[in-house]
């Protein structure tokens, strides 16, 4: 059966994805580097993040077993809080500035404060539809249940995303994303972690994307030429070896240790 997609969120999305390819294309100019890197390299990252996740949630959000008005809020929260935020960052650096921990002057802060606010309703809209999706069954669009398999992955996928949050607003107590050194310094090629202390957004991008390894595992499996078990074993495996991945990057980040 063709899977439901929000049209909201796919819109949202591909509006992301445009965005995140033309500062992709931006790299190629040269600017004042900001932060040791180029001005459109962050907007860049974010771009195509927020769109693979609200082209996920497009997905997900129809499953959800409840009404319709319910399901449209939820998506022009998540369509109006990413939004909100790619604005923030392309803003700030259009302005030549820092969004993120920037409290250098009244407008910088606010910003920044903003930016805080629209994460928080976000997280509170996911850790919502995963309250939702873990006690009511996901459905597909003639009402039936998905397949358990993908169920569980989604509902996994969806606690995982929400344990994103510590590992962010860790960030925004520190106002820096290392811990044991400052921002900025060696890092690892296109994502920039930091090769020499810890540095939490490792915990945060592994967090965030659960929500997409998951389901696409559950999916080959459920196309595997193996016997049900084996399936259900498999992805048990998977939801652990993420949620491990995901508390043992934070661990070593917050105690100040690189993991490259």
């Amino acid at each position: 059966m063709k899977p439901e997609v929000d049209r909201v969120l796919l819109a949202t999305a591909v509006a992301h994805l445009a965005l995140g390819l033309a500062c992709l294309a931006a790299l190629a100019s040269s600017a004042a580097p900001l932060g040791g890197s180029h001005p459109a390299l962050k907007p860049m990252k974010f771009g195509v993040s927020i769109a693979i996740f609200l082209a996920t949630m497009g997905l997900l959000v129809p499953t959800l077993s409840l009404g319709t008005g319910a399901r449209r809020a939820i998506a022009w929260g998540l369509a109006a809080t990413m939004s909100l935020e790619m604005i923030a960052v392309g803003a700030q650096a259009l302005r030549g500035k820092a969004s993120h921990f920037n409290v250098e002057t009244a407008l910088d802060a606010g910003i920044w404060r903003a930016m805080v606010g629209v994460v928080v309703v976000a997280t509170a809209i996911v850790l919502t539809m995963a309250v939702v999706a873990t006690a009511r069954p996901l459905v597909a669009s003639d009402g039936t249940a998905i397949d358990p398999l993908l169920a569980t992955a989604c509902r996994a996928g969806l606690w995982l995303f929400a344990l994103a949050a510590v590992s962010g607003f860790a960030m925004g107590g520190r106002g820096q994303h290392g811990v044991g050194g400052p921002d900025g310094g060696e890092g690892t090629r296109v994502m920039g972690w930091s090769t020499t202390h810890g540095d939490l957004r490792v915990a945060h991008f592994v967090s965030l994307h659960a929500l997409q390894v998951l389901p696409a595992i559950a999916l080959v499996l459920a196309h595997a030429p193996l016997v049900e078990p084996v399936r259900w074993l498999l992805l048990g495996l998977a939801i652990l070896g993420q949620t491990a991945l995901a508390l043992g990057t934070l661990g070593q980040a917050l105690e100040g240790r690189s993991p490259w």
